[in-house]
């Protein structure tokens, strides 16, 4: 068995990995009688977790094929990648065969500058992660950092759950785009603290994705939609090149063929 291990920014990340995975089939591992031995130290253990009854207790979600075991971290943001990954690391009893990444361009810097802060942070760590996003380190454990949506872009997973929408719910898409366009931050019915995410660079991309996903699984988190629904599915997976190109980093990340 290879394992790897891969740290993303939040839950939809999480679950758009677990989809791209499942044409490799893979499948998510929900008992922990079923989990490898070797994830066994990542699992908490204790709950409160750090004594926060309110905090999620922080476990990985676990995806295995045959010969391949993986774990998806999400990190919470991409200041938290690198110690996420330090703080695995120590526990594990090796190092997995692969280590990865996953990050947003929705900030004020670049994509390029968001990849190499979080480079050199992880590389301080000793670990051989290449001096280009998307790709993937020949040495062991294999390394790779991908920039959502295709690592030259600014934008976010929103950004390619819209296009993957353009094919699989183009009415919905549509609908929830007119809903979107007609909001209008300034007006007097909202407060500042209303606004506060909808103005965001990525607020309107992620108000869409939250309509569509609300009218396909009406009160259940994006992330649930994104594992049912048809978000990410055969026709959008072969027929979107930026989908592509993150199934390929994947691949390669997990030496798949």
């Amino acid at each position: 068995m290879r394992y790897a291990y891969l740290v993303v920014e939040g839950p939809h990340d999480v679950e758009f990995v677990g989809r791209l995975l499942k044409p490799y089939q893979f499948t998510r591992i929900r008992l922990e009688s079923r989990l490898d031995p070797y994830w066994t130290p990542v699992v908490p253990t204790k709950f409160p977790f750090g004594g926060d009854l309110s905090q999620r207790v922080p476990v990985p979600t676990f995806f295995s094929s045959v010969d391949v075991s993986v774990a998806v971290n999400a990190a919470g943001g991409d200041s938290r990648i690198a110690p996420q990954v330090e703080e695995t690391l120590a526990v594990l009893s090796t190092r997995p065969q692969a280590i990865g990444a996953l990050l947003d361009a929705d900030s004020q810097n670049s994509p390029a500058q968001r990849f190499n802060t979080v480079r050199a942070e992880l590389n301080r760590l000793g670990l051989p992660f290449p001096a280009q996003a998307g790709q993937v380190s020949a040495a062991t454990p294999q390394c790779g950092i991908f920039v959502l949506p295709d690592n030259q872009t600014a934008g976010t997973l929103e950004d390619l759950l819209l296009e993957c929408a353009r094919l699989s719910y183009p009415g919905l898409l549509t609908s929830a785009q007119a809903l979107v366009g007609s909001v209008r931050p300034d007006d007097s019915a909202f407060t500042a603290e209303d606004m506060k995410d909808f103005r965001k660079p990525a607020g309107s991309e992620k108000a869409t994705v939250a309509c569509i996903a609300g009218i396909l699984k009406p009160g259940k988190a994006v992330q649930v939609s994104i594992q049912d629904n048809r978000w990410l599915d055969e026709q959008t997976m072969n027929s979107l090149p930026r989908i592509k190109a993150v199934q390929r980093f994947l691949a390669d990340l997990l030496s798949l063929p």
